[in-house]
């Protein structure tokens, strides 16, 4: 009796032996998948479909129905300080908006290489999910590479490095943020845009955050870009310079900014021909419900200080509607007034990101 009494505690040390072992062994072949899998890409996207009214006084109205955004985004990480985006635009003709690879060895200071959104202005990192109206300001699209006064159209991007970090760290923001970058102000990498001149632009902002939501903001871009005059390729002046606040707590959102710029456009007696424009934009958007959020902005731009001709102001009222996770609903009237004629346009668009 006592012999089978071992002999089953025996066997029963054994089987716990054997069970633990297999424990042991599903949790390393778990670890290991797990530590596959953490370094594979998440994508993720975007489609943003679009109808548009517009109605020019003294011409007849036209509507219009498009595929405004169809977005492929592709993230991961080499490490845990090094990470990489690569975003592709396929609606209309395909192209690369987003090619980078992040260094992050501190919080102070961080590198960033490839094609990006350039540190210019508070409205200009903002992506279609997260701007409160269908459209850019107009002078940020005047001035950031949305269509530029240069020509240069690049969706707010450029091809360099830049180095960003922030200093005074408090509970989930910095006292003090900036971001630098040294691009080659020639606009996308599908464009076939290498630089065409030797002059690299220098563009750059820094930020004051007094509390959480409240940010204080300096902005500048200093460049130049080569156009063909006369067979020849010119140095032409593209400077810009922008003074901006915002307040979001989440519910409430107040941003305003203001910019002027510098913009060769020839050269007459070898000397170069620039103008000078200006602008301005106040937006107040405020979550009324958790799904709704109204916005107004006013919207104020001359693109030559010299020809009032140039101006124009917008009006605009909006609506947006989050009716499930990942879907957005956004309803914008313009009003918009100049000298030339005066405009309405009407614009609904949903988004949905996936």
């Amino acid at each position: 009796m006592k012999v089978n009494k071992v002999f089953y505690v025996a066997a029963l040390a054994a089987a716990t032996a054997t069970v633990v072992a297999q424990e042991k062994s599903i949790e390393e072949r778990v670890s290991k998948v797990e530590g596959i899998t953490s370094k594979l890409p998440s994508i993720s996207g975007l489609v943003n479909t679009r109808f548009q009214y517009d109605d020019v006084e003294g011409k007849d109205a036209t509507n219009s129905f498009d595929v405004r955004r169809a977005r492929l985004d592709i993230k991961g990480g080499i490490s845990s300080k090094v990470d990489y985006r690569i975003q592709l635009e396929l609606s209309g003709t395909p192209k690369i908006l987003d090619a980078f690879v992040t260094w992050k060895p501190s919080s102070y200071i961080n590198l960033r290489v490839g094609q990006f959104k350039y540190p210019f202005t508070l409205e200009n990192p903002y992506s279609p999910t997260g701007l409160e109206t269908i459209e850019n300001s107009t002078v940020i699209s005047k001035f950031s590479g949305y269509s530029d006064e240069s020509g240069i159209g690049g969706n707010g991007r450029e091809i360099g490095l830049a180095f960003f970090g922030g200093f005074g760290k408090k509970t989930g923001y910095n006292l003090v943020d900036y971001y630098v970058g040294i691009v080659n102000g020639n606009g996308l990498i599908n464009q076939g845009n290498k630089d065409n001149n030797t002059h690299k632009d220098l563009t750059g902002i820094l930020t004051i955050n007094p509390i959480k939501p409240l940010a204080i903001a300096i902005s500048h871009y200093n460049g130049k870009y080569g156009k063909t005059i006369d067979d020849q390729v010119k140095d032409l002046a593209r400077v810009r310079t922008g003074f901006g606040a915002k307040y979001d707590d989440k519910k409430l959102l107040v941003r305003g900014e203001y910019l002027f710029g510098t913009t060769g456009t020839d050269f007459k007696d070898n000397k170069e021909v620039k103008k000078e424009g200006n602008g301005y934009y106040l937006t107040a958007a405020y979550y009324v419900a958790p799904k709704w959020q109204p916005v107004l902005k006013y919207d104020y731009y001359q693109a030559d200080d010299t020809k009032d001709a140039t101006k124009q102001t917008n009006y605009i009222v909006g609506v947006s509607y989050y009716p499930i996770k990942n879907v957005r609903l956004q309803f914008n009237y313009t009003h918009r007034t100049q000298e030339k004629a005066d405009r309405d346009l009407v614009a609904t668009q949903l988004l949905i990101s996936f």
